[in-house]
């Protein structure tokens, strides 16, 4: 028997005429009689779920069900007409489009080659909130049997082939690891395919961290990040152009991660990579343990000569030192975690010591070797003196310029030089790595403005944060020398200063600035010459006082021994702190020279406020016994304040006054004042706290 079925979609008579297609069965029948079964055409085309659709044909009543796609079955009881000439029924809400397929009583099939199509209104009901990539996500709806696509944001789209199920009702799909969080977007098929998205945005699970163990580690120690779904991590960059792979981690789950810290590895935060582009980077910073020293001694020291003892902290990582124009040092005399006692190789210059640890990673060490010879100290932490520390680069703009001009030089035989060729220029090191300055207390240079420069302002901006940036006035002709506070800068991280600018305003070309001697340094101004010192309570101490000695380099002004005043007095005269007498370390050798070529200066930290009474310092000689005055009952008048680390006070020798520091005479020679000198405090009858310390006290020459 021969079954033909004839297929059409417009729902028309002229139509169902023209598009009548014939379909067999497997049946081995061939004639056509009145037996036949023929299908004519079905529709209408677009039809709805539950809406009636009508197959036309002859011998329809020897059906016995309709099979729509993908396996839903209505018997000829559910259907709402059945006699020969056409069969009625309601589109089943799980139907979906495809062929159908027409079951005939005597157990032959009948299948359309046309398909049927639908309008499908599909409905998002709801969805998983939150869900972490690589689990399933679950939508609920309706008519979600007939999506074919989902797309993810950053267009990552999973075809229907993709999905985990697929219902009437429900639909599950594994989230894409690359996923982030955003709206879906979907797609359907039928009759008049729709794309439309969720009115709320799916959140996608990261990677989160809540601590890193242990905070501060030394290079190669094992990392421990713990947190919540760590498992998403592919790789972990502990700083610039460092990254730990996947593959390279220790042990990983969702709670932790563990891996050896890679040897370059420089502080800061961490940066945890997943197969999303969302980076999730860490609240808390990672420290790392580095050689760091706080002195030196002896200090100047002679090279070829000295052995130098360098105390600090995590010395024992040292693995060689880089002297200044002495070169790599790997065997010392003596080394432990906090102290390395090194022979200074001949050939040593000024300059900052260098360090490369036991795992190659190489830094300043902090301290600054001074061997004999003229001119100023190095700065405790040099940026460039002569040359670039700490790999500097010339980055400077709006000018020519020489980083090696011997026209004027502050310190050596260089300076940096830069004549402005237009309205906008600065001279700029830049590419600066490993400059930890928080040890430090001020940013030092030296600045020579030539013709035409006088009163000009240059502004000094660290790590290219010009939103706090600080001006000084250049003068022309001649070195002046700076220092600022590093609190001036309360935005630049000054654990990684990065690039230093000097900056002239109001050019219009032709300009020339030199600069030199630019680093870091102790808020106190360095001695010039030991020579000069009078009391240093490391070697020229006081035969009598009220000062006690302390050792102790993380809290003195040039890492040696200082002095200490602490003590309470109600009223009283005169209480002494520190004296010596008979020349006794007294720079007699200045004898006939003019007091007017020298500044007398001292290095003091003041714990608690001198509200009340004065110091009293004194110099008597054959020529007159002077004294110069500081604090609230002195001249000026001035409370003491509290400082936040060392300062150096400056004093111009016509400050020394006779009688007891109220007098009109000043010294007439500075070599004639050893008889006896040291300094006193006055209560004027109030009570007051004191609470210094002192140190460096000296003459030094203009």
């Amino acid at each position: 028997m021969k079954i033909i079925s004839k297929n059409i979609f417009q729902w028309s008579a002229t139509l169902l005429m023209l598009l009548a297609l014939v379909f067999t069965t497997a049946c081995e029948e061939d004639e056509v009689g009145t037996s036949e079964v023929e299908v004519l055409s079905f529709g209408p085309a677009g039809v709805k779920h539950g809406e009636e659709i009508v197959f036309i044909g002859t011998n329809l009543d020897k059906i016995n069900s309709i099979v729509f796609k993908p396996d839903v079955e209505v018997s000829k009881d559910g259907f709402t007409s059945h006699n020969a000439g056409q069969i009625k029924l309601n589109v089943p809400a799980a139907a979906e489009a495809g062929t159908i397929t027409l079951n005939v009583s005597d157990g032959n099939t009948l299948e359309t080659k046309t398909i049927l199509n639908f309008e499908v209104p599909v409905v998002i009901s709801g969805f998983t909130s939150e869900t972490k990539p690589g689990t399933n996500l679950t939508i609920t709806g309706d008519k979600l049997n007939w999506i074919e696509t989902i797309t993810f944001p950053a267009d990552i789209t999973l075809d229907k082939e993709d999905f985990v199920s697929q219902s009437l009702k429900e639909l599950v799909v594994e989230v894409p690891m690359e996923a982030q969080s955003g709206f879906l977007i979907f797609s359907s098929g039928g009759t008049e395919p729709m794309t439309f998205g969720t009115e709320s945005q799916l959140q996608v699970t990261l990677p989160a961290v809540t601590e890193l163990s242990p905070a501060s580690i030394r290079h190669t120690d094992d990392l421990t990040i713990k947190g919540t779904d760590l498992d998403l991590v592919t790789s972990v960059v502990l700083s610039e152009e460092v990254t730990v792979l996947k593959s390279e981690f220790k042990s990983q789950s969702a709670s932790e991660i563990v891996l050896a810290v890679p040897a370059n590895v420089v502080a800061g935060t961490l940066t945890l990579k997943q197969a999303s582009p969302v980076d999730v980077v860490t609240s808390e910073e990672l420290t790392i343990i580095l050689p760091v020293g706080t002195s030196l001694s002896p200090s100047p020291a002679v090279p070829g000569e000295d052995d130098l003892t360098i105390v600090g902290t995590d010395l024992d990582l040292v693995a060689s030192l880089e002297f200044p124009a002495g070169g790599i040092v790997d065997q010392f005399v003596s080394q432990s975690s906090t102290e390395i006692v090194v022979s200074v190789p001949e050939g040593s210059d000024n300059g900052a010591i260098n360090y490369t640890t036991i795992h190659g990673f190489s830094g300043g060490l902090g301290v600054t070797l001074i061997v004999p010879g003229d001119g100023p100290p190095p700065l405790p932490l040099s940026i460039y003196d002569d040359a670039f520390f700490f790999n500097g680069q010339n980055w400077s703009w709006g000018g020519d310029t020489d980083f090696a001009s011997g026209d004027q030089f502050y310190s050596g035989s260089l300076s940096a030089k830069i004549t402005y060729t237009g309205t906008d220029g600065g001279l700029q090191i830049g590419n600066l790595s490993g400059v930890d300055a928080s040890n430090l207390d001020a940013f030092a240079f030296s600045l020579f403005g030539g013709p035409g420069t006088s009163g000009k302002q240059v502004a000094v901006i660290l790590s290219n944060t010009w939103g706090n940036y600080n001006t000084v006035t250049i003068e022309e002709g001649k070195w002046t020398q700076f220092k600022i506070d590093l609190s001036s800068y309360p935005d630049v991280n000054l654990t990684d200063v990065n690039n230093i600018i000097f900056k002239m305003e109001g050019t219009a070309g032709g300009e020339v600035m030199y600069v030199d001697r630019v680093g870091f340094d102790k808020s106190n101004d360095p001695v010039t010459d030991p020579d000069l010192v009078i009391f240093d309570f490391n070697g020229k101490n006081s035969w009598w006082g009220d000062v006690a000695i302390v050792e102790d380099a993380a809290t003195s002004a040039d890492g040696t021994a200082y002095g200490h005043i602490n003590l309470v007095e109600a009223g009283g005269d005169w209480q002494s702190l520190f004296f010596r007498n008979g020349s006794d370390n007294f720079p007699t050798s200045l004898s006939g020279e003019d007091p007017g070529n020298f500044v007398f200066k001292f290095d003091i930290q003041v714990n608690k406020p001198i509200e009340q009474g004065e110091i009293k310092f004194r110099l008597k000689g054959d020529t007159g016994d002077f004294f110069y005055l500081y604090g609230p009952t002195s001249p000026a008048g001035e409370t003491i304040a509290a400082t936040s680390g060392w300062v150096t006070v400056t004093v111009e020798m016509s400050e020394f006054k006779d009688a007891f520091g109220t007098g009109t005479n000043s010294p007439t020679d500075i070599g004639d004042l050893g008889g006896e000198f040291g300094a006193a405090f006055t209560f004027q009858g109030g009570t007051t706290a004191l609470d210094f310390y002192i140190d460096n006290v000296r003459f030094e020459r203009k």
